[in-house]
């Protein structure tokens, strides 16, 4: 019988290879800029046309090599920075492996012209490449260092061709790699150039925050703090972060280096996230540029072949110390001096109000608030749209025959006022020309969390035991999170008795939680049904896990608060605001939603066409 098992030809393997490391333009930029790194290169300039399809040009002024070694290059595994397994234990260099432009050969046409720095020689080498066959190699004219021409990506395999994506996305992710290699490299000066256009450069600096601002734009950078850095069993970690109101709708803004290395790291990323805590709004990402450096030994690079995945031997310790130290930072007294400054936006939801106070008596105008008829011209007023809305009527504001009292003010802070409730969920008030409108579950929400956080917190475990067990059903996913949370539950001071898989018998709670929402808290725990009057935790498909001490003291905070259609008198409202005021965190609930959202007169103005 004929032999079904073949080994495949050298080229067809070069290919296969090929799609491990080069899977993208950007991935043929990522390589190169790190050969150039690892050259000692203290400036590079790249070139790309079509999104990287169509042409990729790197040239850097680092080492450059010999014709011996620029013949070698383009073999597979062949390297300069490693010689025997020993060596991946004591790395210092970005690339190892020696696949790179074996790779890229392989599955596109490469010239590579290069000098080696300090050679007598006054010619470089010049050597043509295409699909992984040297196909020219001679003398040539060069300057110092290396110029890699990279063209018809992916032409002789039209099977992965095919799955590039557009120009535009293929551009986009080249100009995110750039910049994370910029971002992590300061000390090198780089400049990009995009269909022929001068795009991005970066001189040569020590200072992260110096690169910072020229990558993510000055104002941002001089936004963000330098992170509470410090040495944790042979690990480094520095860098800067964002402040909790400057983020992102993803992680794109997110940049981490281990090692110099670029890397992709959920974990790291989650970590980053939980350092924040309830600081976050729902769904959003803050901007980091964070520096990891440990011993060679505690890391490994060679997880896969493009390394922008790593395995360390402590993971749970670095991502701790990352966590805590994002924690400390925002807490620091670096952290606490910064606030918000009110911001020139055009959208409500980007304006939320921050150094606020409620206005004196003596600051109060009378009003008349008594119920009138406004007559509505209809050509001018009622939009020809016949939706139900706000046009058919004009509703009065009940209630509002008083002004609420004046509170102690402040130097400096704004003056404001109450107006009402809006659908008896809502305060409105009046902070010098602008309306602010406070959430008021949110905001009790956060009032409620901050005081259990400092009231109980740091308490001895008390158990209280219940004078009537209550039981408590369970289904598959239930079971499951009981099992996991089993003893930090009962550390918490729940005291109960599972019978079989699908129920428990509750006997005890934890003191401060109290009898008559104790067992409920327990069962939202369990169930995972931890959102309530609207409230959820960060986007759910980047949940961050909080520690589940801070996970039931939320909830607890959330359950026990003033609910959405509640009417409130309004002593009630001044002591809601005036409590909130005094908060650490005034402007997020304990699951990150805003408390408050300021709308500027100006758009109220826009919205009415007074101005344009």
């Amino acid at each position: 019988m004929p032999r079904r098992i073949r080994v495949l030809d050298r080229v067809t393997v070069n290919k296969i290879a090929a799609g491990e490391v080069v899977g993208s333009p950007s991935s043929v930029i990522k390589e190169l800029v790190e050969n150039s790194i690892d050259a000692s290169a203290t400036s590079i300039t790249i070139y790309f046309d079509k999104g990287g399809i169509g042409r990729i040009t790197v040239i850097d002024d680092g080492d450059g090599m010999s014709r011996e070694d620029a013949e070698v290059a383009f073999i597979r595994h062949s390297t300069s920075k490693i010689s025997t397994i020993e060596d991946l234990n004591k790395l210092s260099t970005l690339g190892f492996r020696g696949e790179a432009l074996a790779s890229i050969s392989a599955v596109a046409n490469v010239e590579l012209l290069t000098r080696e720095k300090g050679s007598p020689e006054e010619n470089g080498t010049r050597i043509v490449v295409s699909a992984g066959r040297i196909l020219t190699m001679e003398d040539a004219g060069c300057p110092e260092g290396t110029r890699i021409t990279v063209t018809d990506l992916f032409e002789n395999v039209p099977a992965r061709k095919k799955f590039l994506r557009s120009v535009q996305a293929e551009k986009a992710a080249c100009m995110d790699i750039f910049q994370r290699l910029m971002l992590v490299n300061p000390h090198t000066g780089f400049k990009m150039f995009i269909d022929g256009d001068d795009r991005l450069s970066g001189i040569s600096s020590d200072d992260t925050r110096h690169r910072a601002a020229e990558v993510l734009g000055v104002k941002t950078a001089k936004g963000m703090i330098q992170l509470e850095s410090g040495d944790v069993s042979g690990m480094r970690m520095t860098g800067l972060i964002s402040l909790p109101w400057e983020t992102r709708s993803n992680s794109g803004g997110i940049t981490i280096s281990v090692g110099g290395r670029v890397v992709k790291d959920r974990s790291m990323v989650e970590a980053i996230r939980r350092g924040y805590g309830s600081r976050l709004m729902k769904g959003r990402f803050p901007l980091a540029v964070i520096f990891v450096e440990m011993d060679g030994k505690d890391v490994d690079a060679n997880v896969h072949p493009t390394k922008d995945i790593v395995k360390f031997s402590n993971e749970g310790a670095v991502l701790n110390s990352l966590e805590s130290m994002v924690s400390r930072t925002l807490f620091s007294g670096k952290g606490r001096k910064l606030r918000r400054p009110t911001p020139a936006a055009e959208t409500p939801e980007d304006n939320m109000g921050s150094g606020i106070y409620l206005m004196s008596k003596e600051d109060r105008t009378p009003i008349d608030r008594s119920p009138r008829q406004v007559p509505l011209m209809e050509d001018e007023v009622r939009p020809q749209d016949t939706t139900p809305g706000p046009w058919n009527e004009v509703p009065s504001i009940e209630g509002m025959d008083k002004l609420s009292p004046g509170l102690p003010t402040g130097p400096g802070r704004k003056r404001i006022r109450i107006i009402g409730q809006l659908d008896r969920s809502y305060i409105l008030c009046e902070i010098g020309a602008d309306l602010l409108l406070i959430d008021q579950h949110a905001a009790h929400e956060r009032i409620r969390l901050e005081m259990l956080k400092k009231k109980h917190w740091n308490d001895k475990v008390i158990v209280q035991e219940l004078l009537e067990p209550v039981q408590i059903e369970l289904d598959g996913f239930s079971s499951e999170n009981l099992r996991r949370m089993d003893q930090d539950l009962k550390d918490l001071g729940f005291k109960f008795e599972t019978f079989g898989t699908d129920m428990i018998t509750v006997r005890g709670l934890p003191r401060f939680l109290g009898r008559t929402e104790g067992h409920e808290v327990l069962r939202d725990m369990i169930t995972g049904n931890e959102h309530h009057e609207g409230c959820s935790y960060p986007d759910e498909s980047f949940r961050v896990e909080l520690p589940i001490k801070e996970r039931l003291i939320a909830l607890t905070a959330c359950r026990g608060a003033i609910k959405a259609h509640e009417g409130l008198s309004l002593k009630e409202m001044e002591d809601l605001i005036e409590d909130l005021l005094k908060c650490e965190i005034p402007l997020h609930c304990a699951h990150g939603r805003p408390t408050m959202v300021r709308l500027p007169l100006k758009v109220l103005e826009k919205w009415f066409k007074r101005v344009l």
